[in-house]
């Protein structure tokens, strides 16, 4: 009588056991962190973008960025706040590089740097073919 409960026993515990075990184990093999994670993650931060184009826009609250993608040139308005780091001069026709990131369905900025206007960064051709 004893040798079947122990049976039963270790059978149920086996039975029980083996399933939970192999699907926690397969969360960790594909790198999966569990769904609660994963979506306190997606809210609270946002995947980092950059992008370089010339300013169309600005005021306290907007810019407006005209920049190539995939080889189109569009309008892109990323918002600013209090903690966007800028330049305190900037202004339409400005060439920038803008560091963005996504929060509740809006391009937020994160850093906004000037840089130099396409013309300026481009030496001057010299030519001192055939002059002896």
């Amino acid at each position: 009588m004893n040798l079947k409960k122990l049976a039963l026993i270790g059978s149920l515990t086996l039975a029980l056991g083996v399933p939970g075990w192999a699907a926690q184990k397969d969360t960790k093999a594909k790198g999966n962190p569990p769904a609660a994670t994963e979506t306190k993650t997606k809210t609270t931060h946002g995947a980092m973008h950059r992008a370089t184009g010339m300013v169309t826009s600005i005021d306290n609250d907007k810019l407006v960025l005209n920049h190539k993608v995939n080889g189109k040139t569009e309008d892109a308005t990323i918002m600013l706040n209090s903690d966007t780091k800028k330049p305190s001069d900037l202004k339409t026709g400005d060439r920038v590089s803008v560091q963005w990131r996504d929060e509740n369905n809006q391009k937020v900025a994160t850093a906004i740097k000037e840089m130099p206007s396409k013309s300026a960064s481009k030496p001057a051709k010299s030519s001192t073919k055939g002059k002896s």
